[in-house]
């Protein structure tokens, strides 16, 4: 009789904290159409700080968000029923966890996850599920992503800062003397599909998809609208709204330690919006620890069926909007950065910081600037894993 034999076969699996601190600050003034409709200011501030918590182990991941965006805003402060001053805050506080799975044999990451969005007139929850797969010899990646959020539109979940029981849609002041909607939830449902291929050591190109379907309350209860006969309603859409947006992408790497990365998207919806997207990131490394990180784009919309401006629309209509966020417009984001890795310790302590400022302009008036930073920081070590089997 054979004798049992004990062997040990042991394995080292890489663990990785990645902490990444953001914040963003954005402005942007106009005066085309305040956020309650009508004319009036579009000056805006966003504060928001976020964090980002990465952990690998092995072949397991864990992916958590915590942020916050903290606005000032005029034409913002109009839409409660509390009277103040014009620098009265809002905020809106979001979270994420997402979970992932790598199968090393297929080549095959899976994850899940979840995610909540709240503020004052506005809560959301998330649920992802995700694949990713990529071939035996590299060269192809397919994934696909499901999502859905399911929205509360109801005001009063905020009051004073505390959490309570929201109580009811809010319109325009002098529109509060009826119930214009009689739902007040909003489901959304987004396939996101893609591929990449590398054609070589320098090129690799992609085909990117999403189908979306948005069901329930599509309109902004609060935004006014001004008919031509000087009656006035609030914003009126369809029940149901399909989307479709398609992107091809080419990423070069260049000699010189450049990064091209380019994009033209096209979007379409039932709305009757159809638009152009064409974007460059590029990425110029200087030197082992800097590279600057220029960027342009430029969008071009066609405007929805809905959309008028104020005085414009007749209120025999059975739709419309004033929003100009749907209406013809031009854009164009011209951006600058960089980003620099500093001398460390190798595997632990800051990675790598970046600063970013980008400016938007609007060909009907809207002027925005953003200004990003990032700090990341990683901690990375081997962990031995004993595996005992008995033969």
């Amino acid at each position: 009789m054979a004798k049992a034999q004990h062997r040990s076969k042991s394995e080292f699996k890489v663990k990785e904290t990645e902490v990444e601190l953001l914040y963003n600050h954005y402005l942007q003034n106009g005066d085309n159409s305040a956020v309650t409709g009508g004319e009036g200011t579009e000056r805006l501030t966003v504060y928001g700080p976020s964090f980002n918590l990465k952990k690998k182990l092995g072949k397991n991941g864990i992916n958590f968000q915590l942020g916050a965006d903290i606005i000032s805003s005029a034409s913002t402060d109009n839409i409660d029923r509390i009277k103040s001053s014009a620098s009265r805050l809002d905020a809106r506080s979001y979270t994420s966890l997402h979970y992932s799975r790598y199968l090393e044999k297929s080549k095959m990451t899976l994850s899940a996850g979840v995610s909540g969005s709240i503020e004052s007139d506005y809560f959301s929850i998330g649920k992802h599920l995700g694949m990713t797969k990529t071939s035996q010899n590299d060269m192809q990646t397919y994934s696909a992503e499901l999502q859905i959020f399911n929205d509360d539109l109801r005001w009063g979940r905020l009051d004073d800062g505390f959490l309570s029981e929201p109580q009811f849609l809010i319109y325009p002041v002098e529109l509060r003397f009826q119930e214009w909607y009689d739902e007040y939830r909003r489901d959304s449902y987004n396939l996101n599909l893609g591929f990449t291929q590398v054609l070589d050591k320098r090129n690799t190109i992609g085909i990117f998809s999403v189908l979306s379907l948005q069901k329930g309350l599509l309109a902004t209860p609060f935004h006014r609208i001004f008919f031509s006969d000087n009656s006035r309603g609030v914003e009126q859409f369809p029940d149901e709204r399909r989307k479709l947006a398609v992107s091809l992408r080419w990423n070069r790497f260049t000699t010189g330690g450049v990064i091209l990365k380019n994009k033209v998207g096209l979007y379409t919806d039932d709305f009757g919006i159809l638009g152009l997207t064409l974007d460059n990131e590029t990425a110029i490394k200087l030197g082992p620890k800097w590279t600057l990180l220029p960027s342009l784009r430029y969008y071009t919309q066609k405007e929805s069926k809905f959309f008028a401006p104020k005085g414009e629309h007749d209120p025999a209509e059975e739709f419309y909007t004033s929003d100009y966020d749907l209406s013809d417009i031009n854009s164009i984001t011209v951006g600058m950065g960089w980003r620099h890795w500093p001398a460390s310790r190798k595997n632990k302590g800051l990675h790598n910081f970046s600063f970013r400022y980008f400016f938007y302009s609007r060909s009907n008036g809207l002027r925005a600037h953003t200004v990003s930073t990032s700090f990341n920081f990683l901690k990375k070590r081997k962990g031995r894993a004993r595996k005992n089997k008995l033969k």
